[in-house]
């Protein structure tokens, strides 16, 4: 069992970065939760930004990035597989790669990525070269930009989540318009932090109860049908391997050291939305949302013994 001690730390520690996140951005409390336990919970999470122009992902992918030996990709779409395979093989031991409109990344070099995200390596000419532990926070605007390719289902499986930003509301727009508010471009996250909530995380034991839990959670995203037809076009193994650890971290962050409902049910969207096979549905169809609102009612239904 977690000692307590442990915990109020990963309490701490979440609260600090979270409330950090305040001083980028305003309102967007979904994306600055998911963001933060991702971040805190693998020290590889691969993050997928979304959302219109002018919301602020980049300024996030920037601030958090200070913290790291960053690198970052600015793609266009007659990038080269092998300028960025160069840029990156100049780069030394990165720990954070911000790709910027990945969306925009032609289909020989999204299978440079894949190679990227699924091995942690890449190969240039006869030769391979490996790469340790490192964040991916890719940003990527809305499907109607210009100048954009399909992004196969095989590559966004690779990223563990999609955090969608929203429009401001009324009195968050009034704040950023005639407020003092200055967005910060540094961020203080200390590494030391991330290997202590990485570490809980992994030492974090699950009861047989919360382990059936999680296994009917699944089992029900994966028979999903929209309009009759599967959702997914394949297993969502990685997702379902991810969603183990974010439900962890945020049990801990809300200083428990077992499971409750609310603890998947934070992060479905961002877990499966980006999965969903584009050949059903559109990934911005208002009606697919709804499935996932009722995806999450009844993983509320399913109550066992310490409030799970």
């Amino acid at each position: 069992m977690i000692d307590e001690k442990v915990i109020a730390q990963v309490v701490k520690i979440y609260s600090d970065l979270y409330t950090s996140l305040d001083s980028v951005l305003i309102g967007q409390k979904a994306v600055k939760k998911v963001v933060t336990s991702s971040l805190l919970c693998d020290k590889n999470s691969k993050i997928l930004l979304i959302g219109d122009t002018g919301t602020g992902k980049t300024s996030l992918a920037n601030f958090i990035g200070s913290s790291f030996n960053k690198t970052k990709i600015s793609v266009t779409s007659d990038l080269l597989p092998s300028e960025v395979q160069e840029q990156l093989i100049t780069s030394g031991n990165f720990s954070f790669l911000h790709i910027d409109e990945f969306n925009r990344a032609s289909g020989k070099l999204q299978s440079a990525f894949l190679e990227l995200f699924s091995e942690r390596k890449m190969s240039l000419g006869s030769k391979t070269y490996n790469f340790g532990d490192f964040y991916v926070m890719a940003t990527q605007n809305n499907a109607d930009i210009a100048g954009i390719f399909n992004v196969p289902q095989a590559v966004y499986d690779r990223f563990d989540v999609g955090v969608y930003f929203t429009n401001l509301s009324f009195a968050e727009k009034k704040e950023l318009f005639f407020s003092d508010f200055v967005a910060r471009t540094q961020s203080k996250i200390d590494p030391a932090d991330i290997d202590f909530t990485t570490g809980a995380v992994a030492t974090f034991e699950l009861s047989p109860a919360e382990q059936d839990l999680l296994i009917k959670t699944f089992t029900m995203v994966d028979k999903l049908l929209y309009v009759d037809k599967p959702l997914f076009s394949g297993s969502n193994i990685r997702a379902h391997k991810f969603a183990i650890k974010l439900a962890k971290i945020n049990a801990m962050a809300d200083g428990r050291n077992y499971l409750k409902p609310s603890d998947l049910t934070d992060y479905i969207v961002s877990l499966y939305l980006h999965r969903v096979n584009q050949n059903v549905v559109s990934l911005d169809n208002p009606d697919l949302k709804t499935t996932f609102d009722v995806l999450n009612e009844q993983i509320l239904a399913l109550r066992t013994r310490k409030g799970i």
